[in-house]
């Protein structure tokens, strides 16, 4: 996004990018609007490259689930990410996968970018490539488990395609519990840079995924409703006070990440530090996920090996 948009914004073209960073930045999303059935297109193009690749009757879908069992990852994710540059896992002459290029590619223009700010900003040089210490880890074991597609996409189109979006919501979820609650809380001798990366990214993260929500609540009702009331009504509670006292806020600094605006987010973060309530914030990622994570209830279902 960084790399996009300093072409786009500042530099004035993104046309000498590689199609991948173009790609990614602008089409890697929770849910898709406008063109009708392009979610469940985009579903039905995942699944079928599991079962191409794995089989139909073996385990071919795969989750990752922490120590306590609950699901925070699956290879649908990542289905979903690269649905559309299939060629990334191509091997080239040399014998590395083209995403190993496209890395390089992210790394050497991430350079440039930061040495073009210590050039026009002196003063910066140094601190941008300063890194935070931490204080160790939390460490929790990883479990994989790997299901049939039948036994957890086993219901009609649309609750099929409902579900593989709370899929893409759900890690999500779990990316922002564990920016804020493993790598945040074990920085030693916290600075500026460290409440504005985290107050930035939890807001352009919930963003997503709040409309995520609210698009499932739009195009999928009897379903989300079933999710909605899942757990005595918690989702639905804490959506509605997030609607009232954070929602315009957090979606007015989510419209802030371009670089040629007036405002941008760098300057809300310094003219009032406090500017969206991180706890309630966090409190709602935390509600949705455990709500999507017993509604998939993906620990419980069966493996046939």
């Amino acid at each position: 996004m960084i790399i996009y948009q300093v072409n786009t914004d500042i530099l004035g073209t993104a046309d000498g990018l590689i199609f991948p960073i173009k790609e990614f930045r602008n089409k890697n999303k929770l849910f898709e609007k406008g063109k009708r059935g392009i979610n469940q297109k985009n579903y039905e193009e995942i699944l079928k490259q599991h079962i191409e690749d794995f089989g139909f009757e073996t385990d071919n879908l795969g989750f990752y689930l922490n120590d306590s069992r609950q699901t925070v990852g699956s290879t649908f994710y990542v289905g979903n990410a690269l649905r559309r540059l299939k060629n990334l896992k191509e091997i080239e002459k040399d014998g590395k996968l083209q995403v190993y290029y496209v890395a390089h590619e992210v790394g050497a223009q991430l350079q440039e970018i930061i040495e073009g700010l210590e050039i026009a900003v002196p003063e910066l040089k140094g601190c941008i490539t300063t890194e935070s210490k931490h204080e160790y880890f939390d460490e929790f074991e990883i479990e994989y488990k790997d299901i049939n597609h039948t036994r957890l996409f086993n219901g009609n189109e649309q609750e099929n395609v409902f579900k593989y979006l709370l899929l893409l919501i759900l890690q999500e979820c779990f990316a922002v519990t564990w920016i804020s609650e493993n790598y945040d809380s074990s920085i030693i001798d916290r600075d500026f840079i460290d409440d504005y990366f985290l107050n930035r990214f939890v807001a352009i993260r919930i963003d997503s995924i709040v409309d995520s929500l609210i698009n499932l609540k739009e195009n999928f009702a009897s379903q989300f409703d079933e999710l909605a009331n899942n757990g005595k009504g918690e989702l639905a509670t804490a959506l509605d006070v997030y609607m009232l006292s954070s929602f315009d806020k957090v979606a007015e600094l989510r419209n802030t990440i371009h670089y040629d605006d007036v405002k941008n987010f760098y300057d809300y973060f310094i003219e009032d530090e406090v500017i969206i309530n991180l706890t309630e914030i966090l409190n709602l990622n935390r509600t949705i996920f455990k709500c999507i994570e017993e509604f998939l209830s993906i620990s419980n279902i069966p493996s046939q090996y």
